[in-house]
């Protein structure tokens, strides 16, 4: 069977094939009427776009990449989900890459991106990232990115981002005011501007609460229920326990409250916890529980308005930094 091309379209559509190609690739200069009849006839004849000539040609794809660190934590995989969406109603497909926290994989991601020649990107950079040149390298081919979640100043792009101290303050706040004096606190990598911004919050909220108890635990590589585990079983060998814990990751508070449950029984009944990724799980470990819930589909929408905004005005430049605050909800069956 012939494979149909853009010319076999433009003629039985009567068009110029320039205008069947821009309608394809979902451009603004062709009116909505004509690009929605030339796609409908390209999928009933089962055209397929030839990749490897539009590259040759230097012509942007309608596909976006969204690189996350972790597709497992539920903040990631809603802000994928709404992405996803929201990119299609605007005539592009998304590919979804993700680091599994790997600098080496992440560097490979974005090389492919490259030879792709994708439209734009949206990434939240592993934890092992702390230099961002391969980033940069993308402008060099003019594909614009948008940072969200986890960023680096240094790479001077746009933003969609989580007021961090504020909302570790805030959660302080609410654990005393819960009645929690000893709060202690399971992070990430303060070499990432992330958990630094937050472990700052931390330790603000404790001098606004006057506490006399801090311990903030730090930890490098990846957030997994086995490193909760081994991160509160050292911390339960100290004399001075605390009476409430505050999770980085949902990952790291059900391995915590696990252990906790099977090797000091009891212990949790009035503990208090906030956790970072949602799990309604939570509560069947501890009573007091409290979720920091990030605000997935307004964050997912600022981020993908400001790419579609790069991507139809390359010449623009403009560095926009849009965040947003954290809602602290009581989780209780």
């Amino acid at each position: 069977m012939k494979r149909v091309t853009i010319k076999d379209i433009a003629h039985n559509l009567g068009l110029h094939h320039s205008t069947v190609s821009r309608a394809l690739r979902f451009s603004s200069e062709v009116n909505a009427e004509t690009r929605e009849r030339v796609i409908n006839y390209a999928q009933s004849k089962g055209y397929q776009i030839n990749r490897n000539a539009l590259l040759l040609r230097g012509v942007r794809s309608n596909i976006i990449g969204v690189i996350v660190p972790n597709i497992h934590h539920n903040f990631f995989s809603n802000f994928v989900s709404i992405v996803t969406r929201l990119a299609f109603e605007s005539g592009f497909i998304v590919a979804i890459f993700q680091s599994e926290e790997s600098l080496v994989q992440e560097i490979e991601i974005v090389n492919s991106i490259i030879q792709q020649n994708l439209a734009g990107v949206i990434f939240s950079h592993s934890m092992e990232t702390e230099e961002v040149s391969h980033f940069n390298k993308l402008d060099q081919y003019k594909i614009p990115i948008v940072c969200f979640d986890r960023v680096t100043k240094s790479l001077n792009k746009s933003a969609v981002v989580l007021n961090n101290e504020a909302t570790l303050r805030n959660v302080v706040r609410k654990l005393s005011a819960m009645g929690y004096s000893k709060i202690a606190y399971l992070s990430g990598a303060s070499s990432i501007q992330l958990f630094r911004e937050r472990q700052n919050g931390y330790i603000g909220g404790l001098e606004e609460i006057n506490a006399s108890y801090s311990n903030c635990v730090a930890l490098a590589g990846a957030f997994t229920i086995q490193k909760g585990q081994e991160l509160i079983k050292e911390l339960w060998m100290h004399d001075e326990k605390p009476d409430a814990l505050i999770f980085d990751s949902h990952f790291l508070a059900i391995g915590a409250l696990s252990y906790l449950k099977k090797n000091h029984p009891g212990c949790t009944d009035n503990l208090g916890i906030a956790s970072f990724g949602g799990d309604p799980c939570l509560s069947l470990y501890a009573e007091n529980t409290i979720i920091i819930k990030q605000p997935e589909k307004q964050m997912a929408e600022a981020a993908l308005d400001l790419l579609l905004s790069a991507i139809d005005n390359p010449a623009a430049d403009k560095v926009e930094i849009i965040e947003f605050q954290a809602e602290i909800i009581d989780n209780k069956l």
